[in-house]
């Protein structure tokens, strides 16, 4: 086997072990009709595309054309894959009209005298064609989720779209009797093979980094989410209270706290079992995030009791949505007569750090208990 071959070889077998460890990963996140197993599927049908230009067969044998065909078909795999990446799902018709009409083209080369480059344009054209799609998807969906990545990665493509357009303009050009695919020896091919390696692992890179960045922010979602309430878990609205406790105290805009506590919680799970005690901590969570404003942060603190932030909030209005929570509690209810009993108190620039404000509230909390319960009060000393 002679170099060119041989490195063309060597592009293949990466791409398969690419398709490999996408197929695993599909597997293992049983997702192979999402993103995963679409790059798994990418990658199978570039390598065996690609393999089918190691054996010397002739320009416009069936194995090269179904190379061709395989090839375009890789690349509109790869497109729906980064639509599904970003919650769209585009529909197949448009893919196999595509490819239906490449493999026209394709046999109608066998008319033309100069076929052998109309095949070469094709495959180049389709799949820049695909990439300038995925591109307009980066730069349409990706930007916003991935602001420095996927502009980067849009660049990559464009390049190798054009590069690819130049390459087809190229082979319509030449003459009828040379030959310039891929494993023809001169124009530049054994370049564009270690090209075509090179920026097939950048790629791939580009695919792991959309998908892992996907997984990584589910992840952290998952570990600052509460997960029968829905709500923030404790740690994960600590990091909102943090934040915004730090920015008060450095002479930001202030904050209100609301700790919650669902009335008789207890008396609920002996009377009603846990199962319904779990519905009302749900309806609960529901009706606070219901009744709240977009940047108000609801959290379960720990067993029936929910700590509530509200940014940029004066203790007026802190005291009102309590009220309005309360009723909103109550009326929505799961068929077990609900109420809550909350804590109203407010940052003030005395607080030295967050845990004042915190048993302010508490104070307040047991105060509403212990004036009866399905009540709203207002710290000692903020009245």
């Amino acid at each position: 086997m002679t170099a060119q071959p041989l490195l063309i070889a060597l592009v293949s077998v990466q791409f398969l072990v690419h398709a490999l460890l996408w197929a695993m990963t599909a597997r293992m996140a049983r997702r192979w009709r999402e993103s995963e197993g679409h790059f798994a599927l990418f990658w199978c049908l570039l390598a065996v595309g690609l393999m089918l230009f190691v054996p010397p067969w002739a320009s416009g044998s069936a194995p090269r054309n179904l190379a061709d065909l395989l090839i375009i078909a890789a690349s509109m795999c790869e497109h729906q894959a980064l639509a599904l990446h970003w919650g769209r799902r585009p529909p197949l018709a448009p893919y196999a009209a595509g490819l239906a009409v490449a493999a026209g083209i394709v046999a109608a080369s066998f008319l033309l005298d100069n076929g052998h480059g109309v095949r070469v344009a094709v495959v180049c054209f389709g799949c820049a064609l695909m990439m300038a799609a995925s591109v307009r998807l980066m730069w349409q969906l990706g930007r916003a989720a991935t602001p420095i990545f996927a502009p980067v990665a849009a660049a990559g493509y464009t390049l190798l779209a054009t590069l690819l357009v130049v390459r087809g303009v190229q082979a319509l050009l030449v003459g009828s009797t040379t030959k310039i695919s891929i494993d023809a020896p001169g124009h530049a091919n054994i370049p564009l093979a270690i090209a075509v390696l090179f920026v097939g692992g950048l790629l791939n890179l580009a695919h792991i980094r959309l998908v892992l960045g996907r997984v990584l922010h589910r992840l952290g979602q998952q570990a600052q989410t509460d997960e029968l309430t829905g709500a923030l878990n404790r740690r994960g609205l600590l990091q909102h209270l943090e934040a915004v406790h730090a920015g008060a105290a450095a002479g930001g805009a202030g904050y209100a706290l609301l700790m919650v506590d669902v009335d008789h919680f207890k008396a609920i799970n002996d009377q009603h079992g846990h199962a319904e005690g779990d519905r009302v901590l749900q309806a609960v969570s529901a009706s606070l995030r219901t009744a709240l404003r977009t940047d108000d942060r609801v959290g379960r603190w720990g067993g029936e009791e929910f700590c509530v932030l509200l940014p940029r909030t004066s203790l007026h209005d802190a005291r009102q949505l309590a009220e309005r929570v309360a009723r909103r509690v109550a009326e929505d209810g799961t068929g077990v007569r609900v109420t809550v009993s909350i804590g109203v108190s407010q940052f003030t620039a005395g607080d030295a750090d967050l845990q004042a404000v915190i048993r302010r509230a508490d104070g307040a909390l047991y105060d509403a208990k212990a004036a009866g319960r399905n009540r709203v009060v207002t710290a000692q000393g903020q009245r």
